[in-house]
Formats: C-alpha cells, sequence, structure tokens
C-alpha cells in the first residue's frame, strides 16, 4: 500500500471509530479536503441536521424568490430556489472535521482526490454500518476544484 493510501486510510479508520462513539447516525459523510490549510477529514450530517438547515435556508430563501416573482425576474428567482433534498454544506454538519489531520509531504493535486474516493469506496461497508438507512445513505468527496466535488449512494 501507497504511504498516500495508507495515510488516508488512517484518517478514514480514526473517523468511523470517532462517529461510531459519538454514535452518529450517518445520513451524508464526506471525506472532505480543506483547499486552504491541505488538511483531510471526515464530516458527517444526520438526517434531522440535514432537514433543519434544508428548511432554515428554504425559510430565508422563499422570501427572495417570491420578492422575484413578483418584480417579474425569473433570472433572480431562479438564484433562490428551494433545496428539495438535504444539506451539502460541510460547515453545518453535525460532525465537522472528524480525525483531522494535515496533509505534510502528501501534495495536493488530482491523485490525492482519487486516493480519496478510492478511500470511501474502500469503507463502504463501514459507512453503510454507520447508519441506520444505508439506503439512503449519501456520500460525498472534495475533489481540486470544490468542497463537495463529487456524490454518490451506496451500492445495494
Amino acid at each position: 500500500m501507497s504511504d498516500l493510501k495508507a495515510f488516508l486510510k488512517g484518517v478514514m479508520t480514526r473517523a468511523i471509530g470517532e462517529l461510531q462513539q459519538q454514535a452518529i447516525d450517518v445520513y451524508t459523510f464526506s471525506f472532505y479536503l480543506d483547499h486552504e490549510s491541505e488538511a483531510v477529514s471526515v464530516c458527517a450530517d444526520t438526517r434531522e441536521s440535514s432537514a433543519r438547515l434544508v428548511a432554515t435556508s428554504n425559510a430565508f430563501g422563499s422570501r427572495y424568490f417570491l420578492d422575484a416573482v413578483r418584480d417579474g425576474d425569473l433570472k433572480a428567482a431562479e438564484l433562490w430556489q428551494a433545496n428539495v433534498g438535504r444539506s451539502l454544506s460541510l460547515g453545518d454538519f453535525a460532525a465537522v472535521n472528524v480525525a483531522r489531520k494535515d496533509l505534510g509531504r502528501h501534495r495536493l493535486n488530482l491523485d490525492l482526490c482519487l486516493a480519496m474516493v478510492e478511500t470511501v469506496i474502500e469503507h463502504h461497508d463501514a459507512i453503510r454500518k454507520l447508519s441506520s438507512d444505508p439506503a439512503n445513505t449519501i456520500l460525498a468527496c472534495s475533489t481540486l476544484g470544490n468542497e463537495v466535488g463529487l456524490v454518490w449512494s451506496l451500492p445495494g
């Protein structure tokens, strides 16, 4: 196993252990790359936390959506559409920066991002055990350009 893969596996194993200890019922699981400080961590959200954030966001945006429609400005209304799914705002998740570790000598590049995705995939079974509803659990991973660059579901 490469040094990079061993590094990421260590972060993932520690994060899964911490989430088990905290008894977090995982609804959304993300392997996060903090581009600014060059670190990786895991963020996990619960269904309740996600629903609360979506409701708050929709209540806030609704006013602006309706104002834009009243003004006949459909371009502005497009900016304030409701979230019909779940929160992907990692900073608002129930568990943020779990098992955070600086990259150290590892480079912020495409190989790192690919290895992160592969690490999540290799841990599908362990992540499935963290969720009371694995069929509706969503996984995410950062890419070089986006905090939430890839999103997928657990395989059946």
